[in-house]
C-alpha cells in the first residue's frame, strides 16, 4: 500500500496523456520505424505501410525514393566512426539509423507508458528517457563533425542531396524536447502531467517533420536561375519612362512654386541679408571675425550629409522622404544656430569678464588714488591686465579719443558684455561722473561685493553639482548604451536603426532627453 502511494505521482505523470495521444505516438513511431529501415543495407524491402493511425497516408505504400537509392551506397561506403571497445567501425549510414532509433525507442517507451496493464516505475521510466537523450546526442556529436579525407573535406551535414543539414536541426530540436521530458519529472506535482505530455507531444511533431524533410524535395545547392529574374528591354523602357514623367511633374511642380512664391522668397532673401549683416556685426563686437555663411551653410551641408546616409541605409520612398525632412530641418536650425553662437560667445565672455573685475577695481581704484581720472584708470586696465577685459576696456579708451561721449562709450561696453557686477560699475562711475562723489570708496565696496557674491556663487555652483552631473549622465548614458550594444550585437543594431521604426523610436528618445536635460538645467538654476 505505502509502495503504491509513492509511485502513484510517477503513474499519473507517465499516464497523463490521452488515446488520441497515444495515436499520434504510434504513427509517429512508425515513421521513425520506416526512416530506419530505409537505412538499413541488409534490407531489400523497398516499400512499407504505415500503420492505420496514420489515416488517409497509411492508404498509400511508402517507396524508397530513386535519389536515396543511389545516396545510400555512398554514404555506406563511407567510414566515419571505429569504435575500440566494440573493435567496429560505423558508417555514415549506421549513424543515421542510429539517430531514427533513439526516436523510435522514446516513443515506444512513451507509448508503453500509457498501457494500464503495465505498473510503472517512474525512477526506471526517467532512467529510460536519460539512456536515449545521451545515445542521441553521442550520435548527432559524431553526423556534425567534419572529417578530412586524403587531403580533402568530408561534411556529412552535405549528405542526402542538402536534407541532412534541415534533418539534423530537426534532431537536435528533438534532443533539447528529450532533456525537457526528463525534467518534467522534476516539476511541481500540479505542472508535471502538463509538462510531460507538452514534451512527448512536442517530440512527436518533429518526428512528423524528420519525416516529412527526407521524403520531400530537397534544398537547392546552386544558385537560381538569373534568367527567371530577367527584364526585358520594354520593361526597362517603361520604367524609364515613368521616371523621366515622373522627374518633369516634379520639376514643374517646384517651378510653379516659386514662381508664385516669388515676392516671399525675395523678401526671406532680403531679411536673410539684414540678419547676416546684423550678425556679422555683433561677431565683431564679440571680438570674433567670422562669415556667417560659413555657419549657415555649413549647418545645411551637415544635415544634407546627415539625411543622404539615413535616407541612403534606408532606401525607397521612406529614403527619399528621410532625405527631405532632415534637409527641411537644416534649413531651420540653420538660420537660428548664428545667434545661438552668439549668445553662447557673449555668456561665455561675461563669465570670463566677471572673474578679472575684482583686479580690474583694484587697478582702478589705486589709479584714482594716485592722481589719475578715470580714463587714465581704463587706460592702465587694458594695459595690464590680460584680455578679455583688457579688450573692453581698451575699445572704450579707444572710441573715448574718436570723439565718443565716455558715458556712451561704457553704455556700449555693457551692451557687449552680459555681466551683471559690470553694468553696477558703468552706473556708478556714470553717476559720479554727473554728480559727484568718491569713486575708489565706491569701488572698494565694489570689490567687497564681488568677494562675496563669488563666495556664493562657488557655494550654489557645489550645492546644485548634483543636478548638473544629473543632466550630463541622462544626455550621455543613452548613447554610451548604444554603443555597447553596437560592439556586442552590430548587425541587429544597425538593421534596427537603419529601419523606419528604428529611426522614429531613435528621435523620438533623442527629443525626451533633451527635454530631460533642459528640466534637469531648470532644476539647478538659482537667481540670487
Amino acid at each position: 500500500m505505502i509502495l503504491a502511494i509513492l509511485l502513484l505521482p510517477g503513474m499519473l505523470c507517465a499516464r497523463s496523456l490521452n488515446t488520441e495521444d497515444l495515436k499520434k505516438i504510434q504513427c509517429a513511431q512508425d515513421k521513425m520505424r520506416i526512416l530506419a529501415g530505409f537505412f538499413n543495407i541488409d534490407s531489400t524491402e523497398e516499400s512499407y505501410t504505415l500503420t492505420d493511425l496514420c489515416g488517409a497516408a497509411a492508404q498509400k505504400p511508402v517507396v524508397k525514393p530513386e535519389w536515396f537509392k543511389e545516396e545510400l551506397p555512398r554514404m555506406n561506403s563511407q567510414k566515419v566512426l571505429y569504435v575500440q571497445t566494440e573493435n567496429q567501425t560505423y558508417s555514415e549510414v549506421d549513424l543515421w539509423r542510429q539517430a531514427f532509433s533513439n526516436v523510435y525507442l522514446f516513443l515506444d517507451r512513451a507509448a508503453q507508458s500509457l498501457d494500464p496493464n503495465k505498473p510503472i516505475v517512474l525512477e526506471q521510466l526517467s532512467r529510460g528517457y536519460v539512456g536515449n537523450r545521451l545515445n542521441l546526442m553521442a550520435t548527432l556529436d559524431r553526423l556534425n563533425k567534419d572529417l578530412l579525407r586524403s587531403n580533402q573535406l568530408y561534411v556529412m551535414k552535405d549528405s542526402m542531396d542538402g536534407r541532412a543539414r534541415s534533418m539534423l536541426s530537426t534532431l537536435e530540436l528533438i534532443n533539447n524536447e528529450f532533456f525537457s521530458t526528463i525534467e518534467s519529472f522534476s516539476s511541481p506535482v500540479s505542472q508535471r502531467d502538463n509538462k510531460y505530455r507538452q514534451s512527448v507531444m512536442a517530440v512527436v511533431v518533429l518526428a512528423n517533420h524528420l519525416y516529412a524533410q527526407f521524403m520531400g524535395s530537397a534544398i537547392p545547392a546552386a544558385p537560381p536561375n538569373p534568367k527567371t529574374y530577367q527584364t526585358t528591354k520594354a520593361d526597362r523602357l517603361f520604367s524609364l519612362t515613368l521616371i523621366l514623367i515622373g522627374a518633369v511633374l516634379a520639376g514643374m511642380f517646384v517651378y510653379f512654386l516659386i514662381n508664385n512664391k516669388q515676392d516671399s522668397i525675395s523678401n526671406m532673401m532680403d531679411d536673410y541679408r539684414s540678419k547676416s549683416a546684423a550678425w556679422a556685426e555683433d561677431f565683431n563686437r564679440q571680438f570674433v571675425t567670422i562669415d556667417v555663411k560659413y555657419i549657415v551653410f555649413g549647418t545645411i551641408i551637415l544635415f544634407m550629409i546627415i539625411g543622404f546616409f539615413f535616407g541612403w541605409m534606408i532606401g525607397g520612398f521612406m529614403g527619399v522622404f528621410v532625405f527631405l525632412a532632415l534637409l527641411a530641418l537644416g534649413g531651420v536650425v540653420s538660420i537660428r544656430i548664428p545667434a545661438s553662437i552668439l549668445e553662447t560667445l557673449k555668456r561665455s565672455r561675461g563669465v570670463k569678464v566677471n572673474k578679472q573685475l575684482m583686479d580690474a577695481l583694484i587697478l582702478l581704484s589705486n589709479s584714482l588714488r594716485s592722481g589719475m581720472d578715470i580714463v587714465q584708470g581704463f587706460e592702465m586696465v587694458s594695459k595690464d591686465l590680460l584680455p578679455p577685459i583688457a579688450d573692453e576696456f581698451g575699445l572704450v579708451v579707444k572710441n573715448y579719443r574718436l570723439g565718443t561721449p565716455f558715458e556712451q562709450a561704457l553704455d556700449g561696453m555693457v551692451s557687449r558684455v552680459d555681466s551683471r557686477m559690470l553694468a553696477y560699475i558703468v552706473k556708478a562711475i556714470i553717476i559720479q561722473r554727473q554728480v559727484g562723489g568718491n569713486l575708489p570708496v565706491i569701488f572698494a565696496r565694489l570689490v567687497e561685493n564681488i568677494r562675496e557674491e563669488s563666495k556664493l556663487e562657488e557655494k550654489l555652483q557645489a550645492m546644485t553639482a548634483q543636478q548638473r552631473i544629473q543632466s550630463i549622465v541622462v544626455s550621455v548614458m543613452p548613447f554610451i548604451m548604444m554603443m555597447v550594444m553596437f560592439v556586442f550585437n552590430p548587425t541587429q543594431m544597425i538593421s534596427f536603426y537603419t529601419s523606419p521604426i528604428g529611426m522614429v523610436i531613435f528621435l523620438f528618445c533623442v527629443v525626451w532627453i533633451f527635454i530631460g536635460m533642459q528640466v534637469l538645467k531648470k532644476l539647478g538654476n538659482i537667481w540670487v
